[in-house]
């Protein structure tokens, strides 16, 4: 067996020679495109609680109610406690739905205000799932919480 020398010249072979500048341009592109997905992250982790953030900056200012009057009936009514139904949605829904009374606006899902569905449609969908395509889970809700939040989202929408 022989071994032929790799330079027809009969000398040694030298190693390949490396251009200056590195690894070449497909390495830079890597760094770029991973300090931009960094940057990007980074500009969603610190913006995805300003809307908490917004609501402890915001002063809240307690106004004295008014003495209420003898014979004034509504005074002596006490406050109505929240609708469970607007508890539930704004736990269970608002992540997804846009309703302006519950105050969520999350784009994922139809925007209840502008559909104004009807109690059965809401409940419809919850039992199903939405339309039926899996982006909404089925039975995400059950019993009365699914009739509190249906009879909640057609009185607020105005189904």
């Amino acid at each position: 067996m022989t071994i032929e020398p790799a330079d027809p010249s009969g000398g040694s072979a030298s190693p390949p020679t490396r251009r200056p500048g590195g690894a070449g341009p497909w390495l830079l592109g890597a760094w770029v495109g991973t300090l931009v997905a960094l940057l990007i992250v980074f500009a969603w982790l610190l913006g995805k609680d300003e809307g908490e953030r917004q609501a402890e900056r915001t002063p809240v200012t307690a106004q004295q109610p008014a003495e209420p009057e003898a014979g004034d009936k509504a005074a002596e009514t006490p406050a109505e406690p929240e609708d469970p139904g607007r508890q539930t949605f704004v736990a269970s829904c608002g992540g997804c739905h846009v309703l302006a009374e519950a105050g969520t606006s999350s784009p994922v899902g139809p925007n209840l205000d502008d559909l104004k569905p009807d109690a059965a449609r809401v409940q419809a969908a919850i039992a199903t799932g939405g339309t039926g395509t899996g982006a909404m889970p089925a039975g995400l809700l059950e019993g009365d919480e699914a009739q509190q939040v249906a009879e909640y989202v057609a009185k607020v929408a105005g189904g």
